[in-house]
């Protein structure tokens, strides 16, 4: 994959590549978020005098290590693809490019069927425009 600049066309397959690895990356976040909350509301039980179950305890605490290794076995996919990652709920991923001359991103939202937009690098997805424009 470009190290630095991204065609279009080159943006475009390296999304077919790490599609799927996003949509799990953001499955991975999920689950993360529930078992750390799973884990608060046991501690927050233990902190109140509340009897602990040690299994569970020790369960959850394996099942958040495993997700976070899982969550970095992802990111590291995406990345050694050249892509960025702006936003893991959202699925919202970049490639950077130059257009005009000026640093800019080609940019892609889970759901999305195609990379069918860019955005300047100083700015962000709010200021995303057609590829048609580039």
């Amino acid at each position: 994959m470009p190290a630095g600049n991204f065609t279009l066309e080159e943006a475009r397959a390296a999304l077919r590549l790490i599609r799927h690895t996003v949509i799990e990356l953001q499955r991975t976040q999920v689950e993360l978020r529930t078992t750390k909350n799973a884990l608060n509301a046991l501690n927050r039980l233990h902190l109140n005098n509340g009897v602990v179950g040690e299994r569970r305890l020790r369960d959850l605490n394996r099942e958040q290590r495993r997700l976070g290794e899982d969550a970095q076995r992802h990111i590291a996919v995406i990345t050694a693809a050249g892509a960025e990652i702006k936003g893991i709920d959202e699925g919202l991923i970049d490639f950077p490019t130059t257009i005009h001359g000026a640093l800019a991103y080609w940019c892609w939202r889970a759901g999305e069927d195609e990379i069918d937009w860019w955005h300047p690098r100083t700015s962000g997805f709010s200021d995303r425009r057609p590829v048609t424009e580039a």
